[in-house]
């Protein structure tokens, strides 16, 4: 088994949900220390303030004025068990309904109210 490194390999990788349906890519990864313990991987973080934070400020101002504007409080995070990851290969593949995914619900809703499509975009969403 190869050495996986989490930063080159993990982040950014699309996730697919257990229908095998996109559901956004690896935005952070949430790691648990204990003392005299290696670090040990506890979740991924999905969409919303993550994302936002590494697409720079630009993202940042425009997704608070959009929470301003339409008075949400959701923050669109998602996170994801690691134990809930299947395979991870070119894409990280989990265990989860894409319906109970707080991120899933605010794409859904900017690709319904704000965008339609992202000129040389590869089309529309599975």
């Amino acid at each position: 088994m190869r050495r996986l490194l989490l930063v080159h390999d993990v982040l950014d990788l699309q996730l697919l949900d257990r229908h095998e349906d996109k559901i956004g890519r690896v935005d952070a990864l949430v790691l648990e220390v204990h003392a005299g313990q290696p670090l040990r991987v506890k979740s991924i973080l999905v969409g919303g303030s993550v994302r936002q934070e590494r697409l720079g400020r630009p993202a940042v101002w425009l997704a608070a004025m959009l929470r301003r504007i339409t008075r949400s409080r959701a923050s669109g995070v998602s996170e994801i068990s690691f134990d809930k990851v299947r395979r991870i290969a070119d894409v990280v593949a989990v265990d989860v309904e894409a319906e109970t995914l707080e991120s899933e619900h605010v794409e859904r809703w900017l690709s319904e109210h704000v965008v339609r499509r992202i000129p040389g975009g590869e089309g529309e969403r599975k």
